[in-house]
């Protein structure tokens, strides 16, 4: 993985894109300062800019300003202080053509805010994890992203097969659509050519793409797709996810539950001889940990779960402190769950009373899909016989999902991780439960510590103090 200019070679270390809002910019400013690749999370964005807008942020509006599409900063700007939009809530997708274009150009907009912030004041590298399952704002996230000049497009949560070509098109000002978005049953589409940026992108780096994966199969894919039908394109490194690793994993092997086929080791050493730099992730968090991968071939490591509980990241501060309270007492767990998420991945949760995972809460919790981060294209037949796309997703009510053409059945269980994940961020709507999600190594962090404290653990006090030097602007 070649550098971007600013260092000699790339990080070897990854602060995760996690949540909404818990990898924020304040927290991949202050990694990437230090040396590691310090990553935004692009989910929710949309939410969380426009409601900074609305409490009139200054920093936000200001580089907001530096868009450059004005039309894009004067939409945004509608829900500032005094804007006819202020007390509107945030648009959601929508699968109509005359409503969709709004939501995809304040994801846009969200997307250049949250790096360009990530990115200020230092020369350090910054990334953006775009969650492929996410599929209506994975392409407006990567354009508004590139469009600050982010350095590195990190996709997981799904297979991110047309990446090399998105970016092409991006860079050329090209429309996009995708029927439907590789693996993600959702189709994707952007429309950038009337913006007029093509010569703006193309006089900035091309980013280094990133896929995170959990198998040897689809590296493999990647690497022989990409080299054919994109003109030999090959990506920069992967991240390879064990399944210990929080948020959304990978399904197991057998379709029930993890075995020793789905542990990184059992396929580390094959996609690593595919000539790809390798990082590993939920496979611990420690020096020595980071210290043995490295020995046995890997490029760097991934690390969420530590970073996830620190001082600088955006997840809601009682809940670390819950988190870490129950951990010191011994009581702490983190579990996983084949049917919580309405994507069908597998995902890791901490068991907390007053979250979405508390039974009880789940079960007096009305439910309700008013932010459509997770929704899924689907055809439904009007009463003229004409057919036409809409929007669909286990988790909103049952009736909404039948009504849909959906199984009531695939509801049963199913969570709400768009308005949980907000709450979790301290963004949610009033009387939404949150969710804390972290990876098995969650559960043994005892103390708050900050950014700092951990990417010295790892890459050592000296490294970092000589980047830090190295890297300010």
């Amino acid at each position: 993985m070649t550098d971007n200019g600013s260092q000699t070679v790339a990080p070897r270390l990854i602060q995760a894109g996690m949540g909404v809002r818990v990898s924020s910019a304040k927290l991949a400013n202050t990694t990437s300062r230090l040396g590691a690749l310090g990553v935004v999370s692009s989910i929710g964005l949309r939410h969380i800019i426009i409601n900074e807008v609305r409490a009139g942020n200054a920093e936000t509006i200001a580089v907001a300003k530096r868009f450059p599409v004005r039309s894009y900063v004067d939409e945004l700007l509608e829900f500032a202080p005094g804007g006819p939009r202020n007390a509107q809530p945030p648009p959601i997708d929508n699968p109509d053509p005359a409503k969709s274009e709004l939501p995809k150009r304040l994801s846009t907009i969200a997307a250049f805010i949250e790096v360009t912030q990530a990115k200020a004041g230092h020369n350090g590298v910054v990334g953006v994890n775009v969650m492929w399952k996410s599929a209506l704002t994975a392409l407006p996230s990567i354009y508004g992203a590139m469009l600050a000049k982010v350095d590195v497009l990190l996709c997981g949560a799904g297979v991110p097969m047309e990446l090399p070509d998105i970016v092409r098109r991006v860079r050329s000002g090209l429309d996009m659509e995708y029927l439907p978005l590789h693996g993600t049953e959702t189709n994707a589409r952007l429309s950038i050519s009337a913006d007029g940026t093509s010569e703006l992108l193309t006089s900035m780096p091309a980013p280094k793409l990133v896929p995170i994966l959990s198998n040897y199969a689809f590296p493999k894919r990647i690497v022989d797709i990409w080299d054919r039908e994109y003109n030999g394109a090959r990506p920069d490194a992967f991240v390879l996810e064990n399944h210990a690793a929080g948020g959304h994993n990978a399904p197991p092997r057998n379709k029930q539950s993890f075995g020793e086929q789905d542990e990184l080791a059992s396929y580390f050493d094959k996609v690593v001889a595919l000539g790809v730099p390798v990082y590993v992730a939920g496979v611990g968090s420690s020096r020595e940990d980071f210290q043995t991968w490295r020995d046995r071939g890997a490029y760097g490591m991934q690390i969420g779960s530590r970073f996830a509980l620190c001082n600088e990241s955006g997840l809601r501060p009682d809940l670390k402190d819950t988190v870490i309270d129950l951990n010191a007492s011994g009581h702490g767990d983190v579990e996983t769950s084949n049917r919580l998420s309405s994507t069908g991945y597998p995902f890791k949760f901490v068991p907390l009373p007053g979250t979405l995972t508390d039974p009880d809460v789940y079960e007096a919790r009305k439910r309700i899909c008013n932010k459509g981060y997770l929704v899924k294209s689907t055809i439904v037949v009007d009463s003229d016989g004409v057919e036409q796309e809409a929007y669909i997703c286990p988790g909103m009510p049952e009736k909404q999902y039948a009504k849909l053409g959906g199984d009531v059945q695939d509801t049963v269980g199913r969570h709400c991780l768009c308005n949980a994940l907000l709450a979790t961020g301290g963004l949610g709507d009033e009387g939404e439960p949150p969710i804390v999600t972290l990876g098995k190594e969650g559960a043994s962090i005892t103390s708050r510590i900050s950014a700092r404290d951990i990417v010295e653990d790892i890459l050592t006090p000296s490294y970092v103090a000589a980047m830090e030097t190295k890297l300010r602007r």
